[in-house]
């Protein structure tokens, strides 16, 4: 018997055999050829890639089509494409041309300050697999389970888990993946119990063992004893109950033991998240993810009608849709381009302009990220102004009075919150997370439980926005809020916080903790002791 601790991903417990995921070797017996040729080659396998991934889109979930599109964008790239075509001028062979760019690109994006970017490098390196793939003759067939198993890999690459019949997956265990990799949204959204960072040769060594996955705790069991199988047994069979029904506290009014209501709302990134949050007791959607569909170049035509299928989804309840935002600034130069199309005038025209038309539809608010100062929110704000005389000049209907709010995110913002208010933003939502690292000058490389969300320079932070928006009567609230985040929480409604956002999965325990509270001034805790 072994145990092996790791970060808690997914809720559950996955109890079974553990089935390694083997992608072969790469590079045996290649024959390169002179340049034009391997140029050649490259271009075709391109092709068929691309054809390959398109087929895949048709048979994809909404969030699945949006790692896919995103995958072809890079293939059509030319920065991308040059580096490649650069190394196979120099002689090597098309196959090695394409896994050096890998290389290179993958650590361009493991190296810029902004999570969501670097776990593209996954993308990257599963895109670039399937090319070589192609080049070196082998077959991109399903991975087929013969029977269900808990998955062990060293990291998973997106087209893993689109391969597998889902049924057969009791669980994922990863030695690399963070908690904001495609593998981690994944078994988030289908319920698949998942414990990542588990360590080096953890997956070989657990490979044809039995064991227990247990995505509350963390931990990895090999080989577990008799009694240990047998608790195992009877939580899973407790998760499972408690998954299949709404919790009973979500039907209970949202207000504290004194009466102070608040709002509980969840987080997304498309129609099936906010399907899975209302029916779970979310009041809305307090922040809806946009990165993929702008990043992937999706048109302004495309974007109106997801933002109508989400306002759809939520049945009438308020969705508050972050704009695009990719925080690279390292200089690097594909994610640079990345960048720079998240913050292009095309990029945020269209958004601005499929957001404006949308809100007509439904109750629509629209945050914009990064702004680090009153300057900064009068561009964006001049930008919107004109997005709607175009649509006005187009004959284009859409609603003038669409909410716009600041999302804070960055130290200066939150001291400028005063000043934000009285120049037109409409709400306020500070990115609990962001903040957090930006106030504290925390990496992102660091393990979550390097930092506290409640330190005091936070908690004053967010205290000032909030005594600002309640100035304005303007909405204010906190999103970013995960498991590791819910201790906190009662300290931030104190602060004056009433519309917090969360994870699905945390939704219950949040507005447990919330109705215990007691704010009345005799039931407060001293200073110093938040």
């Amino acid at each position: 018997m072994e145990t092996i601790r790791g970060t808690k991903v997914s809720a559950g417990i996955g109890i079974g055999p553990v089935h390694l995921l083997d992608r072969g070797t790469l590079g045996l017996y290649r024959m390169v050829s002179d340049p034009r040729r391997e140029r050649a080659l490259y271009e075709a396998a391109i092709v068929l890639a691309k054809d390959e991934l398109r087929q895949l889109q048709k048979r994809a979930g909404s969030a699945e089509a949006d790692i896919l599109m995103f995958q072809i964008a890079l293939l059509e790239d030319e920065s991308f494409t040059d580096e490649i075509g650069d190394y196979i001028a120099a002689g090597a062979g098309s196959a090695a041309a394409v896994e050096r760019a890998q290389q290179i690109f993958a650590a361009r994006l493991r190296d810029v300050p902004d999570e969501y970017i670097q776990e593209r490098g996954v993308d990257v390196k599963d895109v670039c697999r399937r090319v070589v793939d192609i080049l070196d003759g082998r077959p991109r067939r399903r991975l087929y389970l013969t029977k269900p198993a808990i998955l062990a890999a060293d990291e998973f690459l997106p087209s893993d888990l689109f391969a597998i019949d889902r049924r057969m997956i009791l669980g994922l265990a990863s030695e690399r993946d963070s908690m904001a990799s495609h593998a981690a949204i994944m078994a988030r959204t289908m319920r698949i119990p998942a414990v990542f960072r588990l360590g080096e040769g953890v997956a070989a060594r657990a490979d044809g063992h039995q064991a227990v996955l247990d995505g509350h705790t963390g931990a990895l069991i090999v080989d577990p004893t008799p009694r240990q199988l047998a608790r195992a047994v009877q939580d899973a069979q407790t998760h499972r109950v408690e998954m299949m029904r709404r919790g009973p506290l979500m039907d209970k009014p949202s207000r504290t033991a004194d009466g102070t209501p608040f709002v509980v709302l969840t987080s997304g990134s498309d129609v099936e998240d906010i399907e899975n949050a209302l029916r779970l007791g979310a009041e809305g959607i307090g922040l809806f993810r946009t990165e993929k569909l702008v990043m992937t170049g999706m048109s302004e035509e495309r974007q109106y009608f997801r933002y109508l299928n989400g306002l759809a989804a939520a049945q009438g309840r308020p969705v508050t849709v972050r704009l695009c935002d990719a925080g690279a600034d390292d200089g690097a130069r594909w994610a640079q381009s990345m960048r720079d199309l998240a913050r292009s005038e095309k990029a945020f025209h269209d958004q601005i302009c499929a957001l404006l038309r949308a809100a007509l539809h439904g109750d629509l608010g629209i945050a914009l990220p990064m702004i680090t100062g009153v300057e900064d929110w009068c561009a964006r704000m001049r930008q919107i102004e004109a997005c709607k005389a175009e649509l006005r000049a187009r004959g284009v209907e859409f609603s003038e009075t669409a909410p716009v709010g600041c999302l804070i995110d960055v130290p200066s913002a939150a001291m400028a919150a005063e000043e934000l208010l009285q120049n037109g933003a409409r709400f306020l939502i500070v990115d609990i997370d962001d903040l957090t690292r930006y106030t504290c000058g925390i990496s992102r490389r660091e393990e979550p439980e390097a930092y506290r969300v409640d330190d005091p320079a936070v908690l004053k932070l967010v205290t000032g926005a909030m005594e600002a928006a309640a100035r304005h009567r303007a909405p204010a609230g906190v999103c970013g809020i995960t498991e590791l985040e819910l201790p906190a929480m009662p300290a931030y409604l104190r602060a004056g916080v009433r519309y917090f956002c969360t994870e699905t999965a945390c939704l219950q325990p949040l507005k447990a903790a919330l109705l215990a509270e007691d704010l009345r001034p005799d039931t407060l805790p001293c200073p110093g002791r938040m």
